[in-house]
C-alpha cells in the first residue's frame, strides 16, 4: 500500500553524491506474464547502464548505480505478483541503501529513470484515486476496528471493557435495586463509548480517513455516535446492522468493498456527467482521443478521465514528445513520428507532468460513448 507518509518521506530524500533509482513496471498479470516481466526488467535495466557507462559519473557514482540495477533485477527475478497488484515501483540509492518497493493497484508505464531526486509523480496520480476506510463494530461491552485501503485490510485492533456488567434482573425493594444496577451498567456502557470514540478520533489523527462505516445493533449505534468527534462523524458514509464478532475478515473486506464500490461509482458517474456537460458547453472540457491530444501537447490537461482497458491507437514523436493520432510528421519539430498501439502511458505521463492528475473510470459510464477518454482543462483553448 501506498501512504501520504510514504510519498512525503521520498519526495524529503535527498542524495548530494548518488543518483536515485525510480524503477517502474507494470505487473499486470491480465495483460502480461512473469517472464515477460522479467525480460522487460532486464532490457530496461540493460539500455540505462549502457547509457550510464557512457555518462560523466564518477566511477563510485557508477558502481552505485550498478549494484542499484543488479538488486533491482534480482528482485523482479524472484517477484510473486499477488493479489490485485497491477504495478511495481522501486526506488533505490547508494548501492541499494536506500530502498522502497511498492505494489501498484493500477498498472504502470515500464520506466526507469536516473535522478537527484525519487521520481513519484505517477505515485501521486495513484494515490488520488483511492480512499482509506475505517470500519468500527461496536455493542455496549466490545468493539472492533479495522482499516481498509487500496484493497488490504488490517485489523487494527480489538477493544474490550471488562468492567461493564451484563444485564442483571434484581428485583429489590420495589424494584429500587434493579434501577440502580441498570444505572451501573449504563454509565460503564457510556464510558466505554466515549473511549472507543476517543480511539477513533486519535487514530483518524493519525491515518486521516476518508469514510468511516458503522457497525451494530440499530438500538445502541445513536448512543455511541453522540460522543464521536465532528472529524470522525463527519464522515460517515454507512451504518450496518451487525455486532462485534458476528463475521470474519472476509466478510468485513467484502462489506467494505461493496460500500466502496458504491461511493466511487457514484462518485465517478457524477464527474463523467460533468465533464460530458462541459465539454457541450465549451467551458474547459473536452471529450475523445482528439481533443485531449491537443490539449496535452499544450500541458492544458488539469484532470484526466480514461476508462479502464481503451485502448488508443496513434503516433508520438519521439524526438519532442508529440502526440497525435495520425500525423507522420511532427508539426512541432518535422521529425518522423512512430506509430503506437495506445497512447494510453503517454498520455498520463504527459498529465502528471505539467502537474494533473489522473483517473481510471469503470466501464459502463457515459465517457464509453465519447471514445472511452475526456479532460477538463485549465484554460480554454
Amino acid at each position: 500500500m501506498i501512504t501520504t507518509q510514504q510519498i512525503s518521506d521520498l519526495l524529503n530524500y535527498k542524495s548530494t553524491d548518488y543518483p536515485v533509482v525510480s524503477f517502474y513496471i507494470n505487473t499486470d498479470l491480465r495483460h502480461t506474464t512473469i517472464d515477460k516481466i522479467r525480460i522487460v526488467a532486464k532490457d530496461l535495466i540493460k539500455s540505462r547502464r549502457d547509457e550510464i557507462e557512457k555518462s560523466e559519473l564518477g566511477h563510485d557514482q557508477k558502481e552505485a548505480l550498478k549494484k542499484d540495477f543488479e538488486k533491482i533485477l534480482d528482485y523482479v527475478n524472484n517477484l510473486i505478483v499477488q493479489g490485485n497488484q497491477r504495478g511495481l515501483a522501486i526506488f533505490s540509492n547508494r548501492g541499494g541503501q536506500f530502498w522502497q518497493t511498492f505494489s501498484l493497484p493500477q498498472k504502470t508505464k515500464n520506466a526507469i529513470i536516473v535522478d537527484p531526486d525519487p521520481y513519484v509523480r505517477p505515485l501521486l496520480g495513484i494515490l488520488n484515486q483511492y480512499h482509506r476506510f475505517c470500519f468500527a463494530i461496536v455493542d455496549r461491552r466490545k468493539a472492533e476496528v479495522y482499516e481498509y485501503y487500496m484493497g488490504e485490510i488490517m485489523d487494527i485492533t480489538e477493544l474490550f471493557s471488562a468492567d461493564v456488567p451484563g444485564k442483571v434482573r434484581i428485583a429489590g425493594w420495589y424494584g429500587l435495586e434493579e434501577k440502580r444496577v441498570m444505572r451501573h451498567i449504563d454509565h460503564h456502557a457510556q464510558e466505554h463509548f466515549k473511549r472507543v470514540a476517543n480511539f477513533l478520533f486519535q487514530l483518524h489523527s493519525v491515518r486521516n480517513f476518508d469514510y468511516f462505516i458503522l457497525g451494530g445493533q440499530s438500538e445502541y449505534l445513536p448512543e455511541f455516535e453522540r460522543h464521536l468527534h465532528p472529524y470522525v462523524a463527519d464522515r460517515i458514509c454507512e451504518r450496518i446492522d451487525t455486532t462485534p464478532h458476528a463475521w470474519d475478515i472476509n466478510k468485513i473486506k467484502s462489506v467494505i468493498q461493496e460500500t466502496e464500490s458504491r461511493l466511487n461509482n457514484e462518485r465517478y458517474n457524477q464527474m463523467v456527467d460533468e465533464l460530458i456537460t462541459d465539454a457541450g458547453k465549451g467551458n474547459r472540457a473536452v471529450t475523445g482521443l482528439d481533443g485531449v491530444l491537443k490539449a496535452a501537447n499544450i500541458g492544458n490537461i488539469r484532470l484526466l478521465l480514461i476508462e479502464e482497458d481503451v485502448v488508443l491507437p496513434g503516433r508520438e514523436c519521439f524526438s519532442c514528445g508529440y502526440l497525435s493520432r495520425d500525423e507522420e510528421v511532427c508539426p512541432v519539430c518535422g521529425a518522423k513520428t512512430e506509430p503506437m498501439d495506445d497512447l494510453f502511458d503517454e498520455i498520463v505521463e504527459n498529465t502528471v507532468n505539467y502537474n494533473g492528475s489522473f483517473y481510471q473510470i469503470p466501464k459502463g459510464t457515459k465517457l464509453s460513448e465519447h471514445g472511452g477518454i475526456g479532460a477538463f482543462l485549465r484554460f480554454n483553448a
